[in-house]
């Protein structure tokens, strides 16, 4: 008889886990059947990152408001400067301005899009703002993306044509002439800035 009490015992301990978990769930998707908002963040495409191939798409949250979500497929149609950064990368800190002078001259052909790996919102934010950057930036919180991406170090920067072909990449400093240089490549000719 104590074998069947408790057996009874767990077996209504189970039902009130897994309705929990239901409940959870409903509460979460907002009764719709959906996924929860950020289950959809990340790479959104199962490949890497190669030159010559199409860049592997993602989906990120805005890196000032934590809340508005870019995907890389937004900005088909314009060249797109991918740079990760960090608040502690002093290299980062160095071209950040330059990129934003880069985006300000023809912000019609080309989107700087920054891309904060692991850290806070409010680190990457107060970053940008210190900075006076107002081009896109996002938040790679788990580096998921940075994975598909083979980010080794930073800063690393991609420059992706029109059409959302990598034409190329690399790690470290972009200096304000290797950035025009490339994108000169992709038919975007800048004036030098100081």
């Amino acid at each position: 008889m104590v074998t069947r009490q408790r057996l009874l015992g767990g077996g209504v301990l189970a039902v009130a886990v897994i309705a929990a978990a239901v409940a959870a769930w409903y509460v979460l998707t907002g009764g719709d059947g959906a996924a929860p908002a950020d289950a959809a963040l990340g790479p959104l495409e199962d490949r890497t990152a190669e030159i010559g191939k199409p860049a592997p798409d993602f989906a990120l949250l805005d890196a000032r408001d934590g809340a508005n979500v870019h995907r890389l497929s937004d900005y088909r149609g314009k060249v797109v400067v991918l740079n990760w950064f960090a608040s502690w990368c002093a290299p980062c800190e160095r071209e950040m301005p330059d990129f934003e002078q880069a985006w300000r001259q023809a912000p019609d052909r080309i989107v700087v899009l920054g891309v904060n790996l692991q850290e806070p919102q409010e680190r990457a934010k107060a970053m940008l703002e210190r900075l006076g950057v107002t081009f896109p930036a996002v938040l790679d919180s788990d580096g998921s993306v940075a994975r598909a991406y083979r980010i080794t170090g930073m800063p690393t920067t991609f420059f992706i044509d029109e059409a959302g072909v990598i034409r190329s990449a690399g790690a470290g400093l972009v200096t304000p002439e290797t950035l025009r240089s490339e994108l000169a490549k992709l038919g975007v000719e800048l004036q030098p800035w100081e």
